[in-house]
């Protein structure tokens, strides 16, 4: 009987360790993923970066909590819960990875401004991180005792969803960057680049997209900057938001060749990428403003800060009622949790 119990010890302590090997080789993808998606090399990894931070912090609460689990567990030991919730979240996990490494069949449509196979994306690592707070707080709630552990479990996944949003929603509305988003009077840069925003019915620029370029116009005006850089691509059916930009801008007194266009960008962090690659190193122009809307300037300085660069940062004059403001500071607070979380 003692052999028997002994070999069972030392076949869940075998387990346990393989699960722990692979919670590290997932937060290794992870974190290679996040740099090699956004053309990265992966020595370029800051372990200090917020996003990676909590990575690793979630990480590490899974495995201490599967060490815990072994030896302490009060409902006792489970190889299938811990085999299939290891399962379940490196399927979705690696479906995350190959939905933004290929070309998915679904329709060329947009929902949430983003086209529909990134959202599809990012709804897969979001599913993943919810399922992996899950996974270590049924593991935490086995270990101290507490019944209806599936229920707590689910409870408790959604508090730190909540949580975690929260805390992007007080970082853009009060972090440093947000209080650095005044651009310092005379301040000169070579290049502003409008960063790309909604397009309107009859190829007419939205209220965001004119004011960002207003903004450009005014920063050219008074000496600023020297170049114009716009930037986005369209959705079906319409010109890019760069082209509805310049001709917006073109009815002012500007020299063209002053003005450049970007059109193939379609989100904020490929246009970032895009000004670490063309404007700062092929073009090699030195000194970069990003112009957009001001709730929009905290997530565009830490993807700056994700990449390596530094520009400035000028807010537009954008003017938006109560309710508009907090809905998109609550999106901006979303799509912040998941460019932290995994670089899309």
């Amino acid at each position: 009987m003692k052999l028997t119990k002994l070999k069972n010890n030392k076949g869940s302590t075998l387990l346990s360790i393989i699960i722990i090997l692979i919670a590290a080789v997932d937060l290794f993808l992870l974190y290679y993923f996040k740099y090699n998606n956004q053309g990265l090399p992966f020595a370029d990894l800051d372990i200090e970066y917020t996003g990676n931070i909590l990575n690793l912090i979630f990480t590490l609460l899974l495995i201490t909590g599967v060490i815990f689990y072994t030896f302490f567990g009060k409902h006792g030991y489970k190889k299938g819960f811990l085999v299939g919730a290891t399962v379940i979240l490196n399927v979705i996990l690696l479906s995350a990875i190959i939905s933004a490494k290929i070309k998915l069949p679904l329709p060329n449509s947009y929902m949430f401004d983003h086209p529909l196979s990134k959202v599809f994306t990012g709804v897969l690592f979001a599913a993943y991180q919810f399922l992996q707070i899950f996974f270590l707080s049924v593991l935490w709630y086995s270990v101290i005792g507490k019944e209806l552990v599936i229920l707590r479990a689910l409870v408790n996944s959604a508090v730190i969803t909540v949580l975690l949003l929260s805390f992007t929603f007080v970082f853009i509305n009060f972090g440093k960057i947000n209080r650095l988003h005044k651009n310092k009077p005379g301040r000169k840069y070579n290049v502003a680049v409008v960063l790309g925003a909604a397009v309107w019915s009859h190829n007419s620029p939205s209220p965001s997209l004119a004011a960002r370029v207003d903004k450009a116009l005014d920063l050219y005006k008074k000496g600023q900057v020297n170049k114009i850089q716009l930037t986005g691509s369209n959705a079906p059916g319409e010109l890019s938001e760069a082209e509805v930009a310049y001709n917006y801008l073109k009815t002012e007194d500007i020299d063209n060749s002053d003005v450049w266009l970007e059109k193939n960008t379609v989100s904020t962090a490929e246009q970032i990428r895009f000004i670490r690659d063309s404007i700062l190193t092929k073009r090699n122009v030195g000194s970069v403003v990003i112009v957009s809307d001001a709730y929009h300037l905290t997530r565009v300085g830490e993807m700056c800060k994700f990449f390596h660069i530094k520009t400035g940062l000028a807010p537009s004059s954008l003017k938006l009622s109560f309710e508009h403001n907090f809905y998109y500071k609550i999106k901006e607070s979303a799509a912040l949790l998941i460019f932290w979380l995994f670089g899309l």
